[in-house]
């Protein structure tokens, strides 16, 4: 039976669902200014009720049902909800799926409990993207109101209400990068990602796939496929490769 409470976090109640099951727990990181209750995490939360896995998934503060303001998250407070989410419900293994920002928040994740952390699938993730998707892109009027007002808004192609990037969440992004350097993360890893993404080139995972000091890395290119990879065939793909996944590492 799926269960709604909260953790804290530095004070801050975190919103999290939580259904019991086998060991290790599925823990869902969503994307930037998303929340759990997107497709993806719905599709893996009854992909995991029927086999009896246990599965986690939360709101960062400032997001969905967890309190705080959105304008105050950056990446360290929100790697560390996910952290206070994983702390509340799990005492063994876990496997971390993460979307987009979440998959750079599940190597950060990955990297500070290498013994917690089994495997990683990674669903176009966007390690870094403070400095490629932000800091190499602004425009003079994004530069302006940085300076002025601490922040900036960009449209957004999933939501009438424009995204918010403060200057706090791009600073803070420069003490998480990754992407310069070897990761040493040697647990099983799986990227998934479209080649047809707007947000997040698919070639990042490629280049993610070499950093990782892991040997059992996989990277599968949906042609077709965009930044969401939200349909049908798409969830089919996240929660085969979760599948196989667990039977791999069972088998170890």
């Amino acid at each position: 039976m799926e269960s709604f409470r909260f953790a804290d976090a530095d004070g801050r109640r975190i919103a999290l669902r939580h259904q019991p099951g086998r060991s290790p727990t599925i823990v869902f990181l969503p994307g930037y200014a998303s929340d759990m209750a997107g497709t993806k995490a719905d599709a893996v939360a009854a992909w995991a009720a029927r086999r009896a896995q246990a599965f986690v998934r939360l709101d960062y503060s400032g997001c969905g049902r967890s309190e705080g303001a959105f304008c105050d998250g950056t990446l360290s407070r929100w790697t560390a909800d996910a952290a206070a989410a994983i702390d509340a419900c799990t005492r063994g293994p876990i496997v971390l799926v993460g979307s987009s920002m979440g998959g750079w928040i599940a190597l950060l994740l990955a990297l500070a409990r290498p013994g917690q952390v089994t495997a990683l699938v990674g669903v176009a993730p966007a390690p870094d993207f403070t400095r490629w998707g932000l800091v190499d892109t602004l425009t003079s009027d994004e530069r302006a109101h940085l300076a002025r007002a601490g922040g900036f808004e960009r449209a957004s192609a999933y939501s009438d209400t424009p995204t918010l990037y403060t200057r706090a969440f791009i600073d803070d992004g420069s003490h998480h990068l990754l992407m310069h350097r070897a990761i040493d993360y040697r647990g099983p890893v799986r990227l998934l990602h479209g080649q047809h993404d707007p947000d997040v080139p698919w070639q990042l995972s490629l280049d993610l796939s070499a950093r990782l000091a892991s040997a059992d890395v996989q990277v599968a290119l949906v042609k077709d496929g965009d930044h969401r990879l939200s349909r049908p065939t798409d969830l089919a793909l996240l929660t085969a490769t979760l599948e196989a996944l667990l039977s791999r590492c069972s088998a170890d």
